[in-house]
Order: C-alpha cells, then structure tokens, then sequence
C-alpha cells in the first residue's frame, strides 16, 4: 500500500537475495546478473544527487522518482566489485535515509502508524528520527556490528521477556546499552549487555566476586533487567519514564517530575544522556525491527546449541577445553561471566557452558586426567584471585632477583614470569621497572 516502501523493500531483496521480482522494475540495462561496477555506481550517484537536489526544493515526487530510478540501479544488479564496496555502502546509505523520510512526507508511513509491528506504544518524533538519522549514516557501520551480534542473543532473550509478561520489543535495551556485547565495559563501569553498576545489581540479585560476575552472564543479566524494569514500570506507569529511569535512575526521574510538573518525558529537562537515551532506544528498536528496511542486509550471528556439564573448582580453561576437545577461545566465549580463566575454586561445583554433544567427552577424558594436573596449584590462584593487584618496583643498585623476591615473599621464577624483558635473564640492571603481584 505504500508503493515506495514496498518497492525499496523488495528491489533490496532482489538485489540482495534474488527473492522476488518487482513488475515494472528492470535489471539494469547492461542484462541480468551484471556486476555493478563503477559505471553503473556513477549512474545510481547522479539519479541520487538528482534525488537530493528535489528534496531540497520540496518537490517530493520528482525525488521520489529519482530515488527508484537510482535503486534500480543499485539494487537490481550483483554485489559490487572489488574495490567499490565502500563506495556501494555509502550511496545505499544516503538512499535509504532518503527513503525513510519521502515515505512518511508522501505515504504517512511512521511506527505509530504500524503498532502490531512492535509489542509496545511506539512515538514517533523529531529527537527520535535525529538518531534514525545517525544509525543510517555516521553510526551506520557500528550499527551493523550490533545488529549481526544480536542474532545470537534475541530468540534466548525474547523468550524471557515474553514468559516474564515484559513486551519482547525491550529485549533492544541490550542493543542501545551495549550492542549485545555481554563483555562490554563503561567508562562509568556498568558491565554487560544491559550494563548494570555494582549496587543496581546487588539489587536485582546478580552476583560478582573475585571469580565471576553475573552481569556478563547473557540470561542472568537479562533476567536482572526484567526485574529492574519492571520495577521502574510499577512505579512510573509509563513505558518512556521508565526507559528514562533506567538510564538516570528513578530517584532522579522522580525528582525531575516533581520539580517540574509533568509527566511527559518528552517535555521534562533531564540529563542530557537521559535525554538522548529514550529516543535513541526508540531508534533502534524501529530499525532492528525491520533492518531491511532501512538498507540493512545482516549477516546475522546464529545462536549456539549449549549444554552444561557440572565442573569443579578451579579448574583452568585450557584443561576443560582440552577435556572436550574445542578451543579455549569457545570456553571464554561461552562463559563470558568467568573473569579469571578458571572455574571458581571451592568444593562446590560451577555449571559450565559446553557446545552441544560435549558434554559427555568431557566428562570421560576429565576423569581421566591426574588430580594434580586437574586443579590450579594454591599459588597460582592466590595471583589470579589477586590479578591487577600488583606494585611496580624500581631496581635500585645493589639489588638482585633473589634480595627482591625475598623482599615482595615472591620468588624469582615468578618475577621472571610475570615480567617478559627478564623472563630469559637472570641480570637486571638499576633503573629497570618490574611488577610484583601480590600473592597473598
């Protein structure tokens, strides 16, 4: 019903996919399956400076021509050659921006419009549109990345949401947060996909300790969010105020209603994160939901099938990984809330994340293995438990690795190992700078 949109959505399909067949619409004139090379880029750039040039004149349906006219071009041919893939991205970029905008100027076509797309209200506004904007240009390439991430986590944190009664569309709080990267640090050191700090996630029950932290566990952490945000929506009754306070804090919401006397987040004074944070979480959802739309064509990551196997305490990944024959690299990768390498040691057993089907390999080839080549030595946990507590000593003259090792209750194996410029030498010299971990 709304021809343009339609027509962008299937000629990207065509050109992408070649799933459908628009009437009306040709292959590029050179024949079907033809590689778009720079001659037909050139074209598809001048039907696109046309395009623009309407637009800037307020003639909307000669933009709207020359906007087909260059999709037809872009999209109806073969991927580009080598060589031109950043010249393709960033022409298909500017015409979809410029197709989202004629859309609603022409076919009224907004999210408001369109509510059984979306599991929540959804506004539709110019600060919301400014970071539409964003993703589609300058944030463009980021936004990619965050998209292809999300397919590994969505259908596990969907299916949360939706049995906790929570709309599946705030399962996109992981993207504007951390862009589904359940490692993800802030300068302000919220950690994990939906960037919880320590004391909001003492709150929602998630742990952290010397040995793991919670916060990047992909299903604990989410169900932390789902208790915070439900939290916040009781309280505030309403879905943007309750966005807002995720972001702000409810305190700060609160306060900021009282003083001011209104409800409407979109008329409140905030903090200027908090008032780029709603709109910008609005923007996301609306291109993630329909990426195609808006010149995205993901190369979605797909979830892993997992199984988890019952390991002891302190156990070093690299035995594990050995055990059941993946990489240490899968082990961490599956792990992402274990911070030390290691299983947390203790007589208590840690449920660890396998790849599907190795369980059980594991479990026979770890019983076979010798308990003192099963378990991280004292020591050496005692420096993991205490890694990044360390202090740097200055060689002064007169010193030797054994006067420094019997000074720090180290040893001078573990000073060379902690230290690489003398790991092959027994000589120091004054001047040089070492670090020496605390081990107890």
């Amino acid at each position: 019903m709304f021809l343009l949109r339609i027509m962008m959505v299937l000629l990207i399909c065509l050109g992408t996919n070649g799933c459908a067949h628009l009437a009306g619409v040709q292959k590029v004139q050179a024949g079907d399956g033809v590689p778009l090379t720079a001659a037909f880029l050139d074209s598809a750039e001048q039907e696109l400076d046309l395009a623009l040039k309407s637009y800037s004149e307020e003639d909307w349906a000669g933009a709207e021509q020359a906007v087909i006219r260059a999709a037809r071009i872009l999209y109806a041919a073969e991927s580009p050659m080598n060589g031109e893939g950043k010249r393709y991205a960033g022409i298909s970029s500017k015409l979809s921006l410029l197709t989202v905008r004629l859309n609603r100027l022409l076919h009224g076509t907004s999210p408001e419009l369109e509510p059984e797309k979306f599991s929540m209200p959804i506004p539709h506004n110019a600060r919301i549109e400014k970071w539409i904007d964003y993703y589609l240009t300058r944030g463009r390439e980021e936004f990619s990345r965050w998209l292809r991430r999300s397919g590994r986590y969505t259908p596990l944190l969907q299916a949360l949401f939706v049995q906790e009664g929570l709309p599946l569309d705030l399962v996109y709080l992981a993207l504007v947060e951390s862009g589904f990267n359940p490692r993800n640090r802030s300068p302000k050191h919220a950690v994990g996909m939906f960037q919880f700090i320590k004391g909001t996630a003492e709150l929602v029950g998630l742990k952290e300790d010397h040995w793991l932290d919670e916060r990047r566990h992909p299903e604990k952490a989410a169900l932390g969010a789902i208790r915070h945000i439900k939290s916040l929506y009781k309280e505030f009754d309403d879905w943007d105020l309750a966005l807002a306070a995720y972001n702000a804090g409810s305190g700060r919401v609160a306060q900021a209603i009282r003083a001011q006397g209104s409800r409407d987040y979109w008329q409140l004074a905030l903090p200027p994160e908090t008032e780029m944070y709603v709109p910008k979480f609005y923007a996301t959802l609306i291109i993630a939901r329909e990426p195609e739309l808006y010149g995205f064509n993901p190369d979605f990551e797909t979830v892993e099938n997992t199984e988890e196997v019952e390991v002891p305490g302190g156990v070093d990944f690299s035995v594990i990984a050995e055990a059941a024959g993946v990489t240490v690299s899968v082990v961490k990768d599956l792990n992402t809330e274990l911070t030390k390498n290691c299983t947390p040691p203790g007589p208590e057993t840690y449920l660890l994340r396998l790849p599907a089907g190795s369980g059980e390999v594991f479990k026979t080839a770890f019983a076979d293995i010798p308990d003192e080549n099963k378990y991280l030595n004292p020591e050496e946990l005692a420096r993991r438990k205490m890694e990044g507590v360390y202090v740097v000593y200055t060689v002064k003259t007169g010193d030797s690795l054994y006067t420094i090792a019997k000074k720090h209750n180290t040893t001078v194996s573990k000073i060379q190992r902690w230290n690489p410029i003398i790991r092959e030498s027994k000589y120091i010299f004054p001047g040089n700078k070492l670090r020496i971990y605390r081990t107890q």
